[in-house]
C-alpha cells in the first residue's frame, strides 16, 4: 500500500462525504476506480469499518461499490 495513494483515495471519499447533498441524506456512494490499488481500497474499507455509527453497504458482489450511512444523531450521544 502507498501512503500517497491512499492518502489520495480517502481525501477523495471525504470530498464526496462532505458533499451537501451526502450530508443531509447522511449516505453517499463510493466506488473504487480504475486507479485506486485493490489494497488501498480494502484498508479504506477496514478503516470505515472501524467507525462508529457508520454502516457500510456493499452494492455489488465484488465490494467495489458500497454505500455508507451514518447516523449523526447518535455519534453526538
Amino acid at each position: 500500500m502507498s501512503e500517497k495513494t491512499y492518502q489520495a483515495l480517502v481525501e477523495r471519499v471525504k470530498r464526496k462525504i462532505g458533499s451537501p447533498a451526502a450530508q443531509s441524506k447522511h449516505c453517499v456512494e463510493i466506488q473504487r476506480q480504475p486507479d485506486d490499488a485493490a489494497e488501498d481500497w480494502s484498508q479504506l474499507l477496514a478503516d470505515l469499518g472501524t467507525v462508529e455509527n457508520v454502516t457500510i453497504i456493499p452494492l455489488d458482489d465484488t465490494g467495489e461499490s458500497v454505500r455508507l450511512r451514518w447516523n449523526p444523531e447518535e455519534s453526538m450521544a
